[in-house]
């Protein structure tokens, strides 16, 4: 029993158990995939996305339940291609950031960002929440897999109406 426990320990210290930071250039390239997505939502524009998101992949976001009991929350769900089909250049104007410093992880061909972000309508504070996107390398080039975020109204560090800014 003790050489089996043993032999496990040794295994367990030889197989990496954890995702590698990225590297600075293969971070930097995550995060403008990511720019190139905040401003696609920016101009509204379909063509926009163009290069950023896989079509096959999924946006699923979670946001308090109207008429919902506190904590009870909503998940809408969509695929990519639903997403950024329509041309939104003529509404509102939409406004998303990241909050802080987002984490990049990387593994060979897939990466996650993780981070904090905001959003605004019209120059209107709208929400805060977190948002975790993953990301695949096709034919060299990193693309949105699937992103979800939260949808968060109280709280927030950004909304100019919080008492944590005054």
């Amino acid at each position: 029993m003790w050489r089996l426990i043993c032999a496990g320990l040794v295994l367990a210290s030889v197989i990496p158990t954890s995702t590698a930071i990225a590297d600075d250039d293969e971070r930097a390239d995550v995060v403008a995939v990511m720019d190139k997505a905040y401003a696609a939502i920016l101009s509204g524009k379909p063509e926009d996305w163009n290069g950023v998101v896989l079509p096959e992949g999924n946006v699923l976001s979670f946001r308090p339940l109207a008429d919902g009991e506190p904590g009870e929350l909503e998940m809408r769900m969509q695929s990519n291609a639903a997403q950024t089909l329509g041309d939104h250049s003529g509404g509102p104007e939409l406004v998303e950031r990241w909050t802080s410093e987002p984490t990049v992880m990387i593994r060979g061909p897939i990466a996650t960002i993780w981070g904090d972000y905001d959003f605004w309508i019209d120059g209107a504070f709208s929400h805060c929440g977190g948002t975790s996107v993953t990301l695949a390398k096709v034919d060299g080039n990193w693309t949105i897999a699937n992103w979800m975020w939260t949808v968060e109204k109280e709280n927030c560090p950004t909304d100019p109406a919080n008492d944590l800014l005054r």
